[in-house]
């Protein structure tokens, strides 16, 4: 008689997530990500990359594509270190800015040893800022008061008793929940309340005062 089996163990196909849900895991992140190639062109960046590019601090997208520092004096170094990660050498960059130092990692991602790397660059908030909710309202460039109307939507409050604690009128606090989606990217408020909830630091913060 034969030994029972072992059950089989979840393929990977089964237990890994889609490609749009690590898109909208990555938009929902607080903070800059970017995939780019080699020469530092960019792949694809979430919706904090794309603002932070906007800004051109401390990085900029130049028209050929590439990722730059806004910095001159600061470029070759990076297409070293992109060179660098690329062979797998991860690095640590720093960059100061208005508000403060950014700091960033630049990996290589995990590919076939034939196929072209591709480079993970990931930025920090400033040095001593907060990386909850004053960040997510900072990289979607939420207003003041949009941003208390999300922090107390993130605490479960409807958008009548959000509006009775900021003395507001509720059809301010639907105003401005619509202008919320649209800058974040979000068809819905329950969709943006799902993303909020993957960086559970979000609900504990004040109210961006």
């Amino acid at each position: 008689m034969s030994a029972p089996q072992a059950p089989l163990a979840p393929t990977a196909a089964a237990t890994a997530p889609t490609a749009g849900a690590l898109v909208a895991m990555a938009d929902a992140l607080p903070w800059p990500l970017l995939l780019l190639r080699r020469d530092g062109s960019l792949l694809h960046g979430n919706r904090a990359a794309h603002t932070l590019l906007r800004g051109r601090q401390p990085l900029l997208l130049a028209k050929g594509g590439q990722v730059l520092p806004s910095d001159n004096t600061r470029r070759s170094a990076f297409a070293a270190a992109c060179d660098a990660a690329s062979l797998g050498a991860p690095r640590l960059l720093h960059w100061p800015g208005a508000q403060g130092a950014h700091t960033a990692t630049l990996s290589r991602l995990h590919t076939p040893p034939d196929a072209p790397a591709v480079l993970m660059l990931a930025l920090s908030p400033p040095l001593g800022r907060g990386t909850g909710l004053r960040t997510y309202a900072e990289a979607h460039a939420l207003s003041t008061a949009e941003t208390r109307v999300l922090a107390r939507l993130a605490r479960g409050e409807s958008t009548t008793q959000a509006a009775g604690a900021l003395g507001v009128a509720p059809s301010t606090v639907r105003s401005q929940a619509v202008s919320l989606r649209r800058k974040t990217g979000h068809g819905s408020l329950a969709e943006l309340l799902r993303a909020l909830a993957l960086l559970p630091p979000l609900a504990a913060d004040p109210e961006g005062e």
